[in-house]
């Protein structure tokens, strides 16, 4: 069994801080941080460049749960948010393709409603590692080490950043396993893309 996961995610419900400086739009009517919705109210909101922004979620499970290794079910899929909450996805999960029904759903578990297929923890990225007892850990970055993608198969466990900008970072000191920084390509590429990319190279 292969994890994956969405590490440090742009993904929480609306800090306490800044919902006061909120107006609730037609359009726009979940507890869900949006940078897009909610700019001006988290201008300044720590690390707001790394957060509200759920849709780099949303699309990277769904290439995760529709890709082959998924399908066989050879893989854990894991979503850590930047709030240290860890959502347990089940392969078997149908993710709403409209983004504004998979914030529902998504906003209903991030407030401890039940879902049989999407579990939530409160779970730092480190203790997740060592629970799921990841043994050999690649952290994608475009600053690693350029490996070719049949390289992955080396590894049993992979970090994503779930945020647009920023860097991952993880304790080294507080986990079991061996951490190696690896990138696949020479440049940038959004999470969603880096997902495919892992989920391919392990199915083939």
């Amino acid at each position: 069994m292969y994890n994956i996961v969405l590490a440090n995610s742009a993904l929480e419900l609306i800090p306490n801080e800044i919902k006061n400086k909120i107006r609730r739009a037609k359009i726009y009517k979940y507890d869900i941080l949006d940078s897009n919705y909610h700019y001006k109210a988290m201008k300044n909101l720590k690390d707001r460049e790394m957060r509200g922004r759920p849709d780099i979620v949303h699309i990277s499970l769904l290439n995760i749960l529709d890709s082959p290794i998924n399908h066989e079910k050879k893989l854990n899929i894991y979503v850590h948010t930047y709030d240290d909450k860890v959502l347990t996805i089940d392969p078997n999960t149908r993710l709403p393709r409209n983004y504004f029904r998979f914030l529902g759903v998504i906003e209903k578990v991030l407030k401890g409603e039940r879902n049989p297929l999407i579990k939530m923890e409160e779970k730092t990225l480190e203790d997740l590692l060592n629970d799921i007892n990841a043994k050999n850990i690649a952290l994608m970055s475009k600053t690693g080490q350029l490996v070719k993608p049949s390289h992955l198969k080396n590894f049993d466990t992979f970090l994503i950043g779930g945020f647009p900008y920023g860097s991952l970072v993880v304790n080294e000191d507080k986990i079991t396993g061996e951490l190696k920084d690896i990138s696949i390509y020479d440049k940038g590429l959004m999470a969603w893309t880096v997902c495919g990319i892992v989920c391919y190279a392990l199915s083939f």
